[in-house]
């Protein structure tokens, strides 16, 4: 898509006027002591920027959302700067869709696209009948400016493969350098494991959310940094991946965020499987096979964690050991009483749920004193349902939840698919390790949910658009070659 605002004499006018109206305003505003005048021209200057070089403006969310800063005056919320970034990008971006006349339709007919706006048409239909329409007001725009720019939009950048590349290496520097700062500070503490849950803040609210997004990190870095130099023919960048790659490790193993070691694991294995090239039939009989042992064993499995005794500790082996600990841990308790309360709530509005971004205000009166814990409070204040499947459900109803399934699952079908269908191997291995490094959030998305945040929200969809983009233009690419090589021979015929 072509930028709506291009550069030219009027524009120029217009940025004179507004710079001589702001100096004759300045003195008034010096006068009467109003200190934030003087940010006015940085504001403008990002302004600028986001309108001169719209489609660059991605890549500049991607440097600075792991710097973001979560502020709240009164009854509103929001994460500066990427939020009114993505809110600018969402209504430029719709206002230039509707001036397209030719518009390739699979972007919103392919199976995720398709998945994607029955979701946010259903979070809008079951909100309708939300206990507090205000607040799903508010999580339902939110959700718009992370979808809109960062999927949709994403879609016609991410065309060019090389803007994945700028994308990832975007986010995967800043969130390295914070993970620098990170564990200075954790050094400084001498790596006392009472700090490892927070040391990260201001910047992730917690170790949960910063592991989260260094796991969906982690698998596609390494590929970068390991890939043949085909996908790009800059030592700077292997340089810059090795950098990023280090720094996603060192995070993994301080943040001691269980849930992202577990859905590291994982994936990995699910990797290991795709590459080992098995029949789709044997998949889904291992798949089938697995489930049945856990549903048969299940009485064992939860009577030998309720025997564990191990609490979250700065010592690995303890702290993997409390990963099953469901009698003492307060984490892992906490975390089975928010389910039972989302379960509960399910059960008494199972069809359209209490409302989108509703559950941190109505879980409390459903928690019983049983499942009570030394973190829980009885106003039920301490946010959300600790999982991207329980949380849709309680809020928004079965459907809810089924559509967000989808999404996962349609988002996997087309990976693998596109990873077995591209001929070009560069390609199709990148469109698998970035549906790994999906993969490593859709198990993570069991014990906790981010994506009402900017932290995890924008590199998840842009990663999922990233997916989609591989699949709908590389094999559109070489169906093109493919005819053009059919005509040359037919000519040399």
């Amino acid at each position: 898509m072509t930028s709506l605002f291009k550069h030219n004499t009027i524009t120029s006018i217009i940025i004179a006027i507004t710079c001589l109206i702001f100096i004759f305003v300045g003195y008034e505003a010096v006068e009467y002591g109003i200190d934030w005048y003087a940010f006015i021209p940085l504001l403008a200057l990002a302004l600028m920027f986001m309108v001169m070089q719209f489609h660059y403006t991605l890549f500049v969310v991607a440097l600075l959302t792991p710097f973001s800063l979560f502020t709240k005056y009164e009854v509103v919320s929001v994460t500066l700067p990427t939020e009114p970034m993505l809110l600018f990008m969402m209504v430029v971006f719709l206002f230039e869709l509707s001036l397209q006349k030719h518009i390739n339709k699979k972007i919103f007919t392919n199976l995720v696209s398709v998945c994607v706006i029955a979701s946010l048409v259903w979070i809008i239909i079951s909100s309708c009948f939300s206990t507090d329409l205000f607040v799903s007001f508010k999580h339902i725009l939110a959700r718009l400016w992370f979808v809109i720019p960062c999927y949709f939009m994403a879609l016609f950048i991410f065309k060019d493969s090389k803007k994945i590349l700028w994308f990832i290496a975007c986010y995967g520097f800043s969130l390295s350098v914070v993970i620098i700062i990170s564990t200075i500070k954790y050094a400084l503490k001498g790596f006392d494991h009472d700090y490892a849950d927070y040391i990260m803040m201001p910047f992730y609210s917690d170790h949960t959310a910063y592991g989260a997004a260094i796991g969906l990190l982690l698998p596609i870095s390494l590929y970068y940094l390991f890939s043949k130099k085909t996908l790009y023919n800059n030592i700077y960048v292997r340089v810059l991946f090795a950098f990023i790659s280090i720094c996603l490790i060192v995070g993994f193993v301080f943040s001691y965020a269980r849930a992202t070691w577990i859905s590291i694991v994982l994936a990995g294995g699910i990797l290991l499987l795709i590459k080992l090239k098995l029949k789709k039939r044997t998949l889904i009989s291992l798949g089938i096979l697995g489930a049945l042992l856990i549903v048969l064993s299940w009485n064992f499995i939860i009577g030998k964690m309720s025997e564990n005794s191990q609490d979250s500790s700065g010592n690995i082996s303890e702290h993997i050991q409390s990963m099953s600990n469901i009698s003492t841990d307060a984490s892992n308790t906490e975390r089975l009483n928010r389910w039972a309360c989302a379960l509960q709530m399910a059960k008494e509005r199972p069809l359209v749920g209490w409302g989108f971004g509703t559950y941190q205000f109505e879980y409390g009166r459903f928690q019983k004193s049983k499942d009570l814990t030394i973190i829980s409070t009885n106003e039920g204040t301490l946010g959300n349902a600790h999982s991207e499947y329980l949380g849709p459900l309680c809020e928004t109803g079965i459907l809810g939840m089924l559509t967000m399934m989808m999404i996962f699952g349609a988002t996997i079908y087309i990976g693998i698919r596109a990873y077995y269908r591209i001929k070009d191997r560069d390609l199709a291995n990148l469109c698998l390790f970035i549906t790994i490094s999906l993969i490593t959030y859709y198990i993570h998305g069991i014990m906790n949910n981010f994506l009402d945040t900017d932290k995890l929200a924008i590199p998840f969809w842009a990663m999922t658009s990233m997916v989609v983009a591989l699949d709908l233009y590389s094999i559109k690419k070489e169906k093109e070659e493919n005819l053009i090589n059919n005509i040359q021979k037919e000519e040399n015929i």
